[in-house]
């Protein structure tokens, strides 16, 4: 039996862990595209995809960074720099695989870092819930697109990059610093609609230069399943919000 020291009238049970609190959640990323279209004719070579998801993760691991430091309240940065965290340790993670795929890890990336800076610029937005709305749509978007993508590749590299991707909890905690602007003034509901629909688009132009190249000039329905299912996953996000996708 485990003792327990009294001082003062209070018992102190020094075995006795304090009761954690909610435990956030992986939550799978699964689709059927596979089942509706052949994703070894879309999936770049490993080296590839790891290079434009890695470019990714960077990007986005520097404006969850700057989000937390400008939270409007301690629970909100608290809950930032966590999310800062998870994305940080998936680059960290992305860019190991890249290292095992690729000769020079840094260089693999260059192309990828140039053109998504690009497009990251024009998704730049002025209100700091807005820079939130970024990181949560723009990474859920690029997760669940890398993700999928990941399963047209050769089985060894698609567990591999599924694996990093399967660790979403960085969109929970985003989620959660959302609802909360929602709650405390319903105006910023439709201002954070109308820029997370504006940034499917530039979101878009990332995932679709990481494709494999088409010849054809039907490539537009060879896309069209894969986006399908993304963008359903992306309007499911939106709805836990409230927001109109």
């Amino acid at each position: 039996m485990v003792s327990s020291v009294t001082l003062r009238g209070v018992d102190w049970k020094f075995w006795k862990k304090r009761t954690p609190g909610r435990v956030l959640s992986l939550r799978s990323r699964q689709s059927d595209t596979s089942s509706r279209i052949d994703l070894t004719s879309l999936a770049p070579t490993a080296a590839e995809l790891l290079a434009h998801a890695t470019a990714s993760q960077l990007l986005l691991s520097t404006e969850a960074g700057r989000v937390a430091r400008e939270a409007w309240s301690v629970v909100d940065q608290d809950e930032l720099a966590r999310a800062s965290v998870v994305v940080l340790e998936r680059y960290e993670a992305l860019r190991g695989l890249l290292s095992e795929y690729a000769d020079d890890p840094i260089e693999a990336m260059v192309l990828p870092l140039e053109y998504q800076k690009q497009q990251f610029r024009r998704m730049n937005a002025d209100h700091w819930y807005e820079r939130v709305a970024t990181c949560f749509v723009a990474g859920g978007f690029l997760g669940d697109f890398f993700h999928t993508v990941a399963g047209g590749l050769p089985v060894g590299a698609r567990k591999e990059i599924q694996a990093v991707l399967a660790n979403d909890a960085d969109q929970e905690l985003f989620e959660n610093v959302l609802r909360r602007v929602i709650e405390h003034d319903d105006a910023y509901r439709s201002r954070v609609s109308l820029w997370s629909r504006r940034l499917v688009g530039d979101t878009m132009l990332i995932a679709r230069r990481a494709l494999k190249k088409q010849d054809s000039v039907s490539s537009e329905d060879r896309y069209e399943p894969l986006f399908t299912d993304v963008i359903t996953e992306h309007t499911r996000r939106l709805d836990r919000l409230g927001l109109t996708a």
